[in-house]
């Protein structure tokens, strides 16, 4: 057998023994209730994360731009989660409307160079390169790659606003303490309807430098064992003070050793309020809902 098909076969095998049990992120001592204050700790926690990378001022911007390029793992390329395909190792330019799902990708080089895909209130459009041609169509790839490259940005933003906090307590990963807080909606326990998040903030710099996430509604069918994820930041100091992501490594599951992923992405050269907001909105006839979903 191929080498990278033995090892795409063992990690199946791996995630399916673990795929028929919903993921929950709480650690024991918030499972068994050991944690006085968890509610109020772990909203002080995700404030103070937020004011010390300088989220508050990416808050006061109407719109934001970045250059990414992605690095997949060769047999990560062999399946099709890519929710960008044709991206590997090729520049391409992300567009954000602050505070929102609303955005675009936009392909800078490789056979796409020039193709815009776009999400505006959910809704998908496609530009080809030298058209002023604007096709409609729902390409849940792309709508949700977007909004997940999106929300991952500005996780700060928004996780201290969410229906459930509660402080999770210490959790180490490779040497280095961090303090953890638990982020979900609808109810503590895992549910079908809603995410859920573990953040991990460093004690020092208040940064928060993994996310650890499970994953509701990604464009494919997956078993629950591969409906878990963890995001870990790289980050620098931005022209408006805020610390944002110049790498992002997304790793299978929990909190692995930094050069194991399944893929990364790296952000540079951030611009903000560069183009005007009308950009991201060519869609005439759909209604803003800015940081809401259909069913929201």
């Amino acid at each position: 057998m191929n080498e990278n098909l033995r090892i795409l076969s063992l990690v199946f095998v791996t995630v399916l023994l673990g795929s028929c049990k919903a993921v929950d992120l709480r650690t024991d001592a918030l499972k068994n209730k050991n944690i006085t204050n968890a509610e109020q700790k772990g909203k002080t926690l995700l404030i103070e994360a937020k004011n010390a990378m300088g989220y508050d001022k990416l808050s006061e911007t109407e719109v934001y731009e970045a250059n990414a390029k992605f690095n997949w793992t060769g047999i990560w390329l062999m399946m099709p989660m890519n929710a960008f395909p044709g991206n590997n190792n090729k520049e391409l330019q992300l567009r954000f409307a602050t505070n929102s799902f609303d955005g675009q990708v936009e392909y800078k080089e490789g056979s796409k160079e020039g193709v815009i895909q776009g999400v505006q209130s959910w809704e998908g459009y496609k530009r080809e390169n030298g058209s002023d041609y604007l096709k409609r169509h729902v390409h849940d790839r792309y709508i949700w790659g977007l909004a997940t490259s999106h929300y991952l940005l500005e996780a700060p933003v928004h996780l201290p606003d969410a229906d459930i906090i509660r402080y999770a307590g210490k959790k180490d990963v490779e040497g280095e303490t961090y303090e953890t807080v638990y982020v979900t909606w609808g109810s503590e326990e895992p549910n079908k309807q809603f995410d859920r998040f573990l953040v991990y903030i460093n004690p020092i710099t208040k940064h928060i430098d993994l996310l650890e996430v499970t994953i509701n509604d990604f464009f494919l069918p997956m078993p629950k064992g591969m409906q878990h994820a963890t995001a870990r930041y790289e980050r620098k100091e931005t022209s408006i003070g805020a610390y944002l992501p110049s790498n992002v490594q997304i790793q299978l599951k929990g909190p692995k050793k930094l050069d194991n992923k399944v893929y990364s992405f790296a952000l540079s050269n951030y611009q903000f309020d560069s183009f005007e907001k009308e950009l991201l909105y060519p869609l005439e006839d759909v209604e803003y809902i800015g940081f809401s979903k259909p069913n929201d």
